[in-house]
């Protein structure tokens, strides 16, 4: 795989221009290690050449093998968006992101291996960049390759991906939009979190707005400002409204008997290009079915 740019004004060497176009200090040490090149004009060039306003730098890279300790899963995965460097997944409830303990054959990650195999895809790799809670339903970004999964961690470390949820919350939400900003902090020796004392734990923000309100449920769409553990269960379990079916932080399990939260809007900027794109999907089958037997307040 190729990528390259075209300079705009010199810079002092070749490693540096790549450097600030976003290739990690992590690749850069290992590019020449798996038998990168590296092209200054269409010709070979070493790190330390001078790039003048108007060169083409160019990176080649080979391809990424398959992880051959990932097995392939053949099983269905949605995929609603992709492109050369990206894909978009829409996660089913009740698949664990990545392989562990509970599972090693049928996660997210075997099943877009088993996605890219169909596609024949020349990276076989896949590098997730936002992950979902096992019995949360919603979108997922996914890298296809190690470069842009390199040049895309800015904006996951500045919070600058969106990435909104729309969920269902036992109650009336009284406020129709507010920002939670209690800290989180672990639950010693359980998977659980918590709301932190002050002066601890991890800054957390949630914002959320009311879309609808029920008898006896509140349907809400959220946008997290921090990408905690539990994040959203955990602040609309402290404010009195635990999600429906969310038997970890006391929701109710007479709708849903799995956490009633959807990732339903991602959106993100391309490096290479700086294209903002926006993916969207609609609330899942179970989801609807229990708003179903719910009644709006009028």
């Amino acid at each position: 795989m190729e990528f390259s740019w075209t300079a705009n004004s010199t810079t002092p060497s070749l490693k540096r221009f790549l450097l600030l176009h976003g290739i990690s200090h992590r690749l850069w040490a290992k590019q020449k290690q798996i038998g990168g090149r590296l092209l200054l004009n269409g010709h070979q060039a070493t790190p330390d050449q001078t790039v003048a306003d108007g060169d083409v730098v160019a990176l080649q890279l080979p391809d990424e093998a398959a992880d051959k300790t990932v097995l392939i899963s053949n099983q269905p995965i949605e995929v609603p968006w992709f492109d050369d460097h990206w894909l978009v997944v829409n996660k089913s409830a009740g698949i664990a992101a990545v392989p562990g303990p509970s599972g090693q054959t049928d996660t997210v990650v075997n099943r877009v291996k088993g996605w890219l195999i169909t596609q024949q895809s020349r990276n076989l790799k896949p590098h997730l960049i936002t992950r979902l809670d096992r019995d949360t339903s919603g979108l997922m970004l996914v890298a296809r390759d190690a470069v842009v999964q390199g040049m895309i961690a800015p904006q996951v470390d500045h919070h600058q991906l969106r990435k909104d949820y729309v969920a269902l919350v036992a109650g009336h939400v009284m406020n129709a939009h507010d920002l939670i900003t209690t800290p989180i902090e672990r639950v010693a020796g359980q998977v659980a979190r918590q709301i932190a004392q002050p002066g601890a734990g991890q800054t957390a923000q949630t914002e959320y707005w009311v879309l609808t309100r029920y008898d006896h449920a509140t349907l809400v769409k959220l946008r997290l400002h921090t990408g905690r553990t539990h994040q959203i269960r955990v602040h609309m379990a402290s404010m009195g409204h635990p999600l429906l079916g969310d038997a970890l932080y006391g929701g109710p399990l007479d709708l849903l008997t799995r956490q009633a939260l959807h990732a339903s809007e991602l959106a993100f900027t391309d490096p290479l290009d700086g294209q903002r794109h926006t993916v969207t999907s609609p609330l899942p089958e179970d989801m609807q079915m229990a708003i179903q037997r719910l009644s709006p307040l009028k």
